[in-house]
């Protein structure tokens, strides 16, 4: 039993550590193996300290060395540990999310995305596995010696608990829709409550889009005639072509114009009329 003076200096080492970084992250610890958790504490080890305690001294802790924290209690979910780091809150997110393995689901396990059972064929002999398909929704067929899927199959919604029939069938055929690591629920930096919507960037896709603004801001450069230190070049460039077409233009006009006054008359053709 832990007592009052173990609480006493366990709330202020937490305070202590709180002063420490800028940044500090909530993360929930629940159905998370304690060997990816010491896994997980090794990647972080040089970039960000891990604090666990019960939430209650996290609360105290906070409430005593840093008040204006407060707004991430409402993040503690169960079995918590905070993340304190002087990384920005996108790059600690990132670090965390990337450092995630594959797990087999289990019965009541909600669903991080629609769950799909592609068709084809599969490793599994005939036999009961075939019953037990059927009752967790997916279409198979015996084809020689083993089981094939003949459609793809949703067996549950994102969002969803994953019935024990499902369940089974996904780990019979080697399907491992979970992720196990540390679940950031919310990172305070500088007053602001980041939540994962917010941190979950991907970067190929945001890389897209600023090429896509920056293309549109030059298109629009060159078209308004702004002079602006990359739009230069496509200046000159459009500027030479249309003095080009207009040389172009000249030439031709010259060489159609009619015959001006005073110029000498064309020659008679022979045995015409003086």
């Amino acid at each position: 039993m832990v007592t009052r003076g173990e609480k006493k200096q366990a709330v202020k080492e937490i305070g202590e550590a709180l002063k420490r970084h800028p940044v500090v992250a909530v993360a929930t610890l629940q159905n998370l193996p304690s060997r990816h958790f010491n896994a997980m504490k090794k990647k972080l080890r040089g970039k960000a300290e891990v604090v666990v305690a019960r939430t209650t001294l996290f609360t105290k802790a906070i409430g005593e060395a840093r008040p204006e924290l407060k707004g991430l209690e409402s993040h503690f979910q169960g079995a918590t540990a905070l993340i304190l780091t002087d990384l920005s809150p996108f790059k600690l997110y990132k670090l965390i999310s990337q450092n995630k393995s594959k797990a087999p689901a289990k019965p009541g396990s909600i669903a991080p995305m629609d769950l799909i059972v592609p068709a084809g064929e599969t490793n599994l002999p005939p036999g009961p596995v075939l019953s037990e398909l059927k009752q967790a929704k997916i279409e198979a067929k015996i084809q020689g010696p083993k089981v094939v899927i003949v459609k793809d199959c949703l067996v549950a919604k994102k969002g969803e608990a994953i019935a024990e029939p499902v369940a089974r069938a996904l780990t019979k055929l080697g399907i491992e829709p979970m992720e196990i690591g540390l679940a950031v629920t919310a990172i305070w930096e500088k007053g602001t409550v980041y939540l994962p919507d917010v941190l979950a960037v991907d970067d190929a896709e945001v890389f897209k889009e600023i090429s896509q603004a920056h293309l549109a801001a030059l298109n629009l450069a060159v078209s308004a005639g702004f002079y602006e230190k990359e739009a230069i070049p496509l200046l000159v460039g459009k500027a030479y072509r249309e003095a080009m077409a207009i040389s172009e233009k000249t030439k031709l006009g010259e060489q159609t114009a009619t015959p001006t006054e005073g110029a000498p008359a064309p020659p008679a053709p022979e045995g015409g009329q003086q």
